[in-house]
């Protein structure tokens, strides 16, 4: 596997990133573009995101503009990069990975040249157990669950309503005939 002819050192927040790799003979285009995230939030868990930047691409390069999105940034987060064919399912046949590197906001560059080195893993951050770009969820109620049931239970209660009065209406005329064939009958 090749890697990226890129540095990744000195990426900040919200800069463009130019990722270039080298042409593996053997590589199916077109190529797909992965970002991933590891956070750890204790000294033996972490989280894990890994995002799609982009897809059907038929080049050896690519601007990820606005790093890290669509990954949340997490000052305490380490981000990788992969090219993998568009077809190929996991990282095994990447064309090209990036090692593990940071994203620092400028804020944070000021701090590290005042304090001296900083240790990503100093604080513990906590990545959301259901990321808003994905619509599946794992174990909770996602979005189109909840677009249905708020469509359905309106829709549910307003037939039950609309059939009530249609059957008090139905009821109330059954009543009125009854009552005009004895008046009728006795009047006869």
């Amino acid at each position: 596997m090749t890697g990226f002819q890129n540095e990744f050192k000195g990426v900040t927040r919200g800069s463009d990133l130019l990722l270039r790799w080298d042409v593996n003979a053997t590589a199916s285009y077109p190529l797909v573009v992965y970002s991933r995230l590891i956070n750890q939030t204790s000294e033996s868990g972490a989280n894990s995101l890994e995002i799609n930047i982009t897809t059907g691409l038929n080049a050896t390069s690519f601007l990820w503009k606005c790093v890290p999105y669509p990954l949340p940034y997490l000052a305490t987060a380490l981000y990788e990069v992969e090219v993998r064919p568009q077809n190929q399912v996991g990282s095994k046949g990447a064309i090209a990975s990036s090692s593990y590197f940071t994203v620092s906001s400028e804020s944070d560059e000021e701090d590290k040249n005042e304090n001296g080195l900083m240790n990503p893993f100093n604080e513990t951050t906590i990545l959301p157990s259901r990321p808003t770009n994905q619509p599946v969820s794992q174990g909770g109620v996602n979005n189109n669950t909840a677009i249905a049931a708020g469509l359905v239970v309106p829709v549910f209660v307003i037939l039950a309503i609309f059939g009530f009065v249609w059957l008090q209406r139905r009821q109330k005329k059954i009543i009125e005939e009854k009552r005009k064939q004895r008046e009728d009958l006795c009047i006869d």
